[in-house]
């Protein structure tokens, strides 16, 4: 049953059956009322005109309605001070409310929307027994044409059948929507595991070849094996990075990480977070800036060391791919309740087709061969913000740059 309500197409199917099922009770509930509606109408009528029958007494026709009266035996029992002859064949009408005798004689009451014919297509039906000295002597019938109920049904039906045709459309693109939207999530996993496979090999087959080589003693040299020693290091790190970058996720995405607020200096932190990077400026040949607003923040409310993780993992995305003479700037500005930090930089920005998906856990571009890292951290970065209740925003142009922007809370 958990595996069936997992399926979107079920649950697609399971609305639409709802759909028509209310649609059918709907019509049932018309009918209901509507009969309903008529008992309280014409039941007082006919229990007058019963009543003066079981008395013995003739009654005048009225144009309302139509009454008929049989015997037990099914014969019609003449009721009318006037005599006047019927407009239509009354044979097969007869033998319809002859089927009402047996079960009007045993005391019940007779209530439907029936088809009578050479009367009616839909007509209200009401029987009562005819009773004379204690005894059930026959029937009487009230007839009248249910043209208020073909005209409501007839109006329910087509409002039915146009939410109906409007609902399975909508319904089928939902169904489209979903199919195209699974495929793609199908293939971007694909890709997701082809990349994090292709980089948890790479660390790998390094340090098993240089482990092998260093193993076998074929490299005598004392530079070369320090060097080597020091690739393996490097590969080993790059390794518990992705492993703890995975991990990391992991435990965000499923909500078990409990993150404590409290009153952020913002300016420290502003001077904490790019301290290491403005040396690694200095080694890559950028231009790394804070501009004066960024430098006299008010107070925060947050957790400070997940926007330390989170400003780490912009900058560092950032510094990786910004070119050589390049630019990157932290700004910030103060809105009303908020604190807007924004780091821009002049590298290559990022494609319009991708830029819906940027903080997507499973993606293409930000898991290029040729750029560092996992792939994953703009992910931890959007979680961390998620869950703190804050927002994490990119504007970019393709050739131009990027722009990355966070809100904090006053403190």
């Amino acid at each position: 049953m958990k595996r069936f309500f997992s399926s979107k197409l079920s649950i697609a199917l399971v609305i639409l059956s709802i759909f028509i099922l209310g649609q059918l009770l709907g019509a049932f509930a018309i009918k209901h009322y509507f009969i309903q509606s008529k008992i309280d109408e014409l039941q007082p009528h006919l229990t007058l005109i019963r009543e003066h029958v079981s008395n013995g007494e003739k009654i005048r026709r009225n144009d309302d309605f139509l009454i008929k009266a049989y015997n037990v035996h099914g014969n019609e029992i003449d009721i009318f001070k006037e005599d006047v002859s019927p407009s239509f064949s009354e044979t097969k009408m007869k033998n319809v409310l002859k089927s009402y005798l047996p079960k009007i004689v045993s005391g019940k009451t007779v209530v439907e929307i029936k088809e009578i014919p050479d009367f009616s297509s839909k007509a209200i039906v009401i029987g009562q027994s005819i009773v004379q000295n204690n005894k059930v002597t026959g029937s009487i019938f009230l007839l009248k044409p249910a043209r208020a109920y073909k005209a409501a049904l007839h109006g329910f039906y087509l409002v039915f059948f146009t939410t109906l045709a409007i609902g399975t459309i909508i319904i089928l693109v939902f169904l489209t929507l979903f199919i195209k939207e699974k495929n793609q999530l199908e293939q971007m996993r694909k890709d997701y595991i082809a990349n994090i496979s292709h980089e948890l090999k790479s660390p790998l087959a390094s340090i098993k070849a240089l482990t092998e080589t260093l193993s076998d003693h074929v490299v005598r040299d004392q530079s070369r094996i320090d060097q080597y020693y020091s690739i393996i290091l490097r590969e080993s790190a790059r390794l518990e990075k992705l492993i703890s970058d995975l991990l990391e996720l992991s435990r965000l995405q499923s909500k078990k990480i409990a993150f404590t607020k409290s009153a952020i200096n913002t300016n420290q932190l502003i001077e904490r977070v790019s301290e290491p990077f403005s040396v690694l400026a200095d080694d890559m040949d950028l231009q790394f800036h804070i501009t004066e607003r960024a430098k006299n923040l008010p107070q925060t409310y947050s957790n400070e060391d997940r926007i330390i993780q989170v400003l780490t993992i912009l900058l560092d995305n950032a510094f990786k791919f910004t070119p050589e003479n390049g630019f990157i700037t932290i700004d910030a500005k103060s809105i009303s309740k908020k604190v807007e930090i924004m780091i821009t930089d002049n590298g290559p920005g990022i494609s319009r087709e991708f830029l819906p998906h940027i903080f997507d856990r499973f993606n293409k571009e930000d898991l290029s061969h040729n750029s560092a890292g996992s792939g994953l951290g703009l992910s931890i970065a959007h979680e961390i913000m998620a869950q703190l209740g804050e927002k994490i925003s990119v504007k970019s142009q393709l050739n131009l740059g990027t722009t990355f922007t966070i809100t904090l809370k006053r403190g």
